[in-house]
């Protein structure tokens, strides 16, 4: 197919996704004028990435967020050592919410949104949503603790949370092996490699997922298949890299993440409220020289 062609079908296709209410109008997200970042010689396969690109606006978000928390009870395994589903359902009724808050934590942190989300959508009194330090007492009482998030990478930010240690030398890890309480970390879609991360060092939670990414939904499983394209599509993102300008410090530390993501995860997708850092920079950083982001990282 002609360039070209390409190209124009694939913005028609983001003016249908526009025009449905699935995507966010202009400015929020911009594909025209992303892809007038690249030069013309490489606007086809920056088209090529853009038709990748999976973005959840609210509604979807809040569907997702609906079904993870009802995959409680499904009766599929939830983690190594995980309690039955019979089990966790019976546990809610003792349960408390808290956020899964990030590497750095601040008021923004996606787990403080879900936590909303959740006294809204699945109707969870206010005061069964708890800061960290009240859910551990909760915890350390035996009771069932909710952890809630939008997404899980690396599972890093999770077993953080999990096994760091409070000024008193506790953490959900140490109250769990005392008393046993039941953890279920309800997310709303979770990388294999994160879920087998947790799996492994937290095999007792029980993580309730709607959509599990496996590698071939990242741009590293996009070729796979075809050594040519990854080379090609490696060129362009090292060498478009070198306009972007993220202001996250941890990338300057890890060129490899200039150009694939935090931790090198290649994903291609976003939510409307935020867009995770293991999702291509190329689609959500700032840059030099005019660059326009598809979508700004909130």
């Amino acid at each position: 197919m002609r360039s070209d062609v390409f190209i124009d079908e694939v913005l028609a296709k983001c003016d249908v996704l526009k025009r449905a209410g699935l995507w966010p109008s202009e400015p929020v997200l911009r594909p025209r004028a992303w892809l007038q970042n690249f030069a013309r010689a490489d606007r086809q396969l920056a088209a090529f990435l853009l038709d990748k690109f999976t973005f959840y606006n609210k509604r979807f978000t809040d569907v997702l967020l609906v079904a993870s928390y009802h995959s409680i009870g499904d009766g599929m395994p939830k983690g190594p050592s995980a309690p039955s589903s019979s089990a966790l359902v019976h546990s809610l009724a003792s349960a408390a919410f808290t956020p899964v808050k990030g590497e750095r934590p601040n008021p923004t942190d996606s787990g403080y949104l879900l936590c909303r989300k959740a006294r809204q959508l699945l109707g969870v009194p206010e005061h069964l949503i708890l800061e960290t330090s009240d859910a551990l007492d909760h915890a350390y009482r035996g009771d069932t603790v909710v952890f809630l998030d939008d997404f899980v990478g690396s599972g890093d930010q999770f077993l953080k949370t999990w096994g760091s240690e409070d000024k008193t030398g506790r953490s959900f890890e140490l109250a769990e092996s005392k008393t046993g309480f039941v953890a279920i970390y309800v997310t709303l879609v979770t990388t294999d490699f994160g879920l087998c991360n947790i799996n492994k060092h937290a095999p007792e939670v029980a993580v309730c997922a709607t959509h599990i990414l496996e590698a071939k939904s990242t741009i590293n499983g996009l070729t796979a298949s075809n050594p040519g394209l990854q080379i090609e599509i490696d060129d362009l993102l090292t060498r478009y890299s070198s306009s972007l300008c993220p202001t996250e410090n941890y990338i300057a530390t890890n060129p490899g993440y200039l150009t694939h993501g935090y931790k090198n995860r290649g994903l291609m997708f976003g939510f409307e409220h935020s867009i995770p850092d293991a999702t291509l920079p190329i689609f959500w950083s700032p840059g030099t020289n005019n660059w326009e982001p598809l979508i700004e990282r909130k």
